[in-house]
């Protein structure tokens, strides 16, 4: 039965908080509520051209997390997979849609395989910043760092620059045409090329991108140019960065939202099969900053002194004030637990804007994973089967929606199939749409789990405060892990799992105050192999290892709730717990040690025999004191047990 109560979109992006995604996805968010349809975002936080690639690889598993089969559409934002040159996440989009997508698909700004491809009319918009360049600026001798060759975003906006050049009647010159990735990267090589002479100074620079533009200038301006002094520098997008630059940049706002709009509108209408009426208008609007010389103050810049910190970031949007005086970072480090870890996050979710519900979703024992296990690492690993809804956090509106339904706290601690992604979204109850971003929760590439968190459709958009807060958890989780696996290794015996020696003396004074509760007895039995030595010599080493072993999983299954055993190293043990006849507990746990030796030695196979032997005692302690005096006399019994047996063997074939 489909419990579906409505259409579902699927967004595929990076880097939601960018002008450009944040935009397009404004016009989606939008268009959705309108038609009644839920959007699901599947994003990392990162750009693609994050330079750690292991980090970036652990971002990219949340993608891995998308079932298609539940969407009924999906939305791919291509551009901002293709900023890198590698193309590590084009392709594994590009792959995980060949393989497993089998509703309608539309990209925006830049195509995928055979997919409808709708784009943002860059050519207007680069037209008219290039008007504006001649127009206002007077300019001639003209620079287009074009973007990466034989894109479609690059040939728009090539053609938007030739076509303003034509109508001011300029030579249009292809040496002044240069193709690039869209990165600073590209830019900086440029002003290095113009800096060492190989090509001419001209009187404006228009770059397809804002980030192409802001590296021409950094390298311009570092090999000793002047900004706009010596040319002029146009930018295209209107980035966070272009605004916060020491020299803040000319740009151009394109009319993207429209462009994400239309896109649910093509989605609507290959999923109902009918056309639904909608006009683009196209427009879009001119920034000016200080790179062409119309404005001559950054407020970035001044805004940084005053505040220390940058537009936007000061906006209403973002209480960056809040969330620093919240000291969320230490609160979560100092915790020994990982259930107060859970608990510090669902107490910090408050700082979240817009969130309406939070879920942590973790892989099944993502807390235990071997430090070596590679298949917990990078951008296919996936996630475990079954995962845990760890934290969870609501608004005190849906609180009061479930107490009425009498289900107060559904979702806390409860399991669920991955492939299921989030059963609560597609749950009929629900009476509006609403958006949901996925994001992948990992350590430095080392998958722990994954994020849901639901906006109310007409207010989605995620600023970077939420990726500075999932760090946060991100970081808590990994140190409480690798605490609890520090303690564990401090501990634990690592070949056997049981506790070491070092954890003998925390483990008598539990014990004897146990026994002190209950008013019963302590005791102590040494178990130590016998012929080991013999063993590693005839068999080798791995041969003993696996006796003690075999031993080591024998004594373990005979200590109850109310007695541990350590391995104090080598072929030596000790159990140490309390009853009300001590005495009786330790015959009897001898001689199910002794019985399941023989079984094993029965059904092995083994050259060898694994034998043990024993040395007990017992009495009602007064202090820790007492309890060495315990060890001591069990110790010289079991030795006394063991001089006994290597005296019946003396004449004996038998290992």
């Amino acid at each position: 039965m489909d419990m579906k109560c409505r259409k579902t979109i699927g967004v595929i992006t990076t880097d939601p908080e960018n002008i450009y995604q944040s935009t397009v996805l404004e016009g989606i968010f939008r268009k959705a509520s309108e038609l009644n349809f839920d959007v699901l975002v599947f994003t990392t936080f990162v750009k693609a051209t994050h330079p750690n690639i292991v980090y970036l690889k652990g971002e990219a598993n949340i993608y891995n997390l998308i079932n298609f089969d539940m969407l009924d559409g999906v939305i791919l934002l291509t551009l901002s997979f293709k900023y890198h040159s590698d193309n590590i996440l084009y392709e594994q989009i590009e792959k995980l849609m060949k393989e497993k997508c089998h509703c309608p698909v539309v990209t925006i700004d830049e195509s995928m395989g055979d997919y409808e491809h709708l784009s943002t009319d860059d050519e207007v918009s680069f037209k008219g910043i290039t008007d504006h360049v001649i127009e206002v600026h007077n300019c001639k001798k003209i620079y287009l760092l074009a973007g990466e060759k034989d894109t479609v975003t690059s040939d728009m906006r090539y053609r938007g620059f030739v076509k303003s050049l034509k109508a001011h009647n300029i030579k249009v010159e292809e040496k002044n045409i240069f193709y690039g990735e869209f990165w600073y990267t590209f830019g900086e090589r440029i002003a290095g090329r113009m800096a060492d002479g190989e090509i001419e100074k001209p009187e404006a620079v228009i770059a397809a991108s804002d980030y192409i533009a802001l590296g021409f200038i950094n390298e311009a301006v570092r090999r000793g140019y002047r900004v706009p002094e010596d040319f002029i520098v146009t930018g295209y997008d209107s980035v966070i960065e272009s605004k916060a630059s020491e020299i803040t940049l000319t740009s151009y706002v394109p009319p993207i939202d429209e462009t994400g709009e239309y896109a649910v509108v093509r989605l609507y209408e290959k999923i109902y099969k009918k056309e639904l009426k909608y006009t683009r208008s196209f427009a879009g609007k001119l920034v000016c900053g200080m790179s062409c010389g119309c404005r001559v103050t950054n407020a970035g810049r001044r805004e940084k002194s005053d505040y220390g910190y940058i537009a936007p970031y000061s906006s209403q949007e973002i209480d960056m004030q809040k969330f620093l005086m919240s000291y969320m970072a230490e609160t979560l480090t100092e915790l020994s637990d990982l259930g107060e870890c859970y608990d510090k996050i669902l107490k910090h979710a408050y700082l979240v804007d817009n969130c309406q519900e939070y879920f942590l979703c973790t892989c099944d024992k993502w807390e235990s994973v071997e430090e070596n296990d590679d298949s917990y690492y990078g951008n296919e690993c996936g996630y475990t089967e079954k995962v845990k809804i760890s934290v969870y956090r609501c608004i005190p509106e849906l609180f009061h929606e479930w107490r009425e339904q009498g289900d107060i706290d559904p979702y806390i601690n409860t399991f669920f199939d991955s492939s299921q992604m989030l059963p609560k979204i597609f749950e009929p109850q629900r009476n509006i749409p609403a958006v949901y971003y996925f994001t992948p929760v990992h350590f430095n590439g080392r998958r722990i789990g994954y994020s849901v968190l639901r906006c109310p459709s007409e207010n989605a958009k995620i600023n970077f405060i939420y990726q500075l807060w999932s760090r946060y958890v991100n970081n808590a989780l990994e140190m409480i892990r690798v605490r609890e696996l520090l303690y564990i290794m401090s501990t634990h015996d690592v070949m056997t799992g049981l506790y070491n020696r070092n954890s003998l003396k925390t483990h008598v004074r539990k014990q004897l105050e146990y026994s002190r509760m209950k008013d019963n007895e302590l005791y102590v039995e040494f178990v130590d192999m016998n012929r080991l030595k013999l063993i590693n010599d005839v068999y080798g080493h791995d041969a003993g290892d696996a006796a003690i072993n075999v031993l080591a999983r024998t004594i373990s299954t005979v200590c109850t709730e109310n007695c541990v055993c350590v391995r104090m190293g080598g072929d030596e043990f000790i159990i140490i717990g309390c009853a009300e006849d001590a005495s009786r507990e330790i015959e009897n746990k001898t001689e199910l040690i002794k019985e399941a030796l023989e079984k094993y030695n029965f059904s092995s196979g083994k050259p060898y025999r694994v034998t043990a032997s024993f040395g007990a005692s017992c009495g009602k302690p007064a202090n820790v004191e007492e309890v060495d005096v315990m060890i001591n006399e069990a110790d010289e019994r079991m030795y006394e047990y063991k001089k006994a047996f290597k005296k019946s063997q003396e004449n004996s074939d038998v290992m």
